[in-house]
């Protein structure tokens, strides 16, 4: 019995040890920026989660403000673009893309409405296009899911017609370390619950026999 018991602790140990490489998918939600996310205010994205952001994007509080009370698909804040906005990872390396959510800028929560054309969204390394998604928005937050390849830059081009830039609001953004897909990424504590509970169940058949 002492024996099973102790490669039960072995296999729980060894779970442990994969356990870090399934927590690498990283949710940009932008309501909690340090030194940002202010009720009723909006301001520059700095370094964040490990992301950088380029191009002017803002943070801005879209459910608690008065004046831009648009709706966020979760949380208070959003992420708008002001031109042509690049995700770069801090440390430079490769990530594949989740999936984002996104709406027109200036419009009712969850008015739905026509589809208008935004620009594109695309993931590039080293310059190269890697994968590129026409990008439609209207009045309601719209799922734009994972793409295939890694990238180091997710980019949001935005279309500019006689001078007029469209505006997106953007939110809820994953993007996975370049070592895991873009399928959900499981939690580590579910997976510590199902050891304990294997180990458990071992526990219980040794104390019937």
């Amino acid at each position: 019995m002492k024996a099973s018991i102790k490669k039960l602790y072995i296999a729980l140990a060894a779970l442990a040890l994969l356990m870090p490489n399934y927590a690498n998918a990283t949710l940009i939600t932008f309501d909690d920026i340090p030194g940002g996310s202010i009720q009723n205010a909006f301001g520059n994205i700095p370094t964040y989660k490990g992301f950088n952001f380029f191009g002017g994007p803002n943070w801005i509080d879209t459910v608690g403000s008065p004046n831009w009370n648009f709706g966020a698909h979760s949380g208070d804040f959003t992420l708008i673009n002001n031109g042509q906005t690049a995700i770069t990872a801090a440390d430079g390396s490769d990530f594949t893309f989740g999936g984002l959510w996104a709406k027109q800028w200036n419009t009712p929560i969850e008015s739905g409405g026509a589809d208008v054309p935004f620009g594109l969204l695309t993931g590039t390394n080293n310059g190269a296009l890697i994968w590129s998604v026409d990008f439609f928005l209207n009045g309601s937050f719209r799922f734009y899911g994972p793409q295939t390849g890694a990238i180091d830059a997710l980019n949001l081009v935005a279309m500019n017609i006689s001078g007029r830039t469209f505006t997106a609001m953007v939110d809820d953004i994953t993007l996975n370390s370049v070592a895991s897909n873009t399928s959900p990424v499981p939690e580590p504590a579910p997976l510590a619950l199902l050891g304990f509970g294997l180990l458990g169940l071992g526990l219980a058949r040794k104390r019937r026999r």
